[in-house]
């Protein structure tokens, strides 16, 4: 595989960049929901109306090769109710590898790119979710620090999921 160019998502990105968000999430988390509750998500939280307005309000890096989008990282503002927010905490909010590539070592690099970029290098803490069955992603965010310090409960449709809620202490790394 040609090493990936990682930059910031355009608007001309959009439908790409959704395309690969919904196969993404069906094939992570797909098999486990009803068609009803899958098919509103994916429009709530995946397709082209949501991406649209979510590059004014997040920030979105894209991996590419060729034009083709591999990947993507979404982080901005800090938003997970059960923890409360300090001045200066971010939150990770999406990691997604196109699912042929995983284990190649594309989630590695756009997390360190992403936690280099101003918005997360210059927060004192930052949070994430992750499914605690994928075991893959947990690994990788341990293996940058960050260390499990809860739980969250979303809705997706009607079904009540619960994700671990992760924190980089950027001040204890220091």
């Amino acid at each position: 595989m040609e090493v990936p160019t990682i930059r910031p998502a355009t608007p001309s990105d959009v439908p790409a960049l959704s395309a690969l968000a919904t196969r993404t999430w069906a094939d992570a988390f797909g098999d486990g929901l009803t068609r009803a509750d899958e098919a509103a998500e994916l429009e709530h939280s995946r397709s082209e109306t949501y991406f649209a307005a979510a590059l004014h309000e997040h920030t979105i890096l894209v991996a590419e090769t060729d034009g083709e989008l591999l990947g993507y990282v979404q982080f901005g503002d800090f938003a997970i109710p059960e923890v409360d927010a300090r001045p200066g905490d971010q939150e990770l909010q999406r990691l997604y590898v196109d699912t042929a590539l995983q284990g190649q070592g594309l989630g590695q690099r756009m997390l360190e790119v992403a936690l280099e970029q101003l918005l997360l290098a210059g927060a004192k803490r930052v949070f994430l979710q992750v499914w605690e069955q994928n075991e893959r992603a947990v690994r990788l965010y341990e293996r940058f620090g960050f260390r499990r310090v809860g739980t969250t409960t979303f809705a997706v449709g009607d079904e009540v999921m619960e994700d671990l809620v992760m924190l980089l202490d950027t001040a204890r790394r220091e």
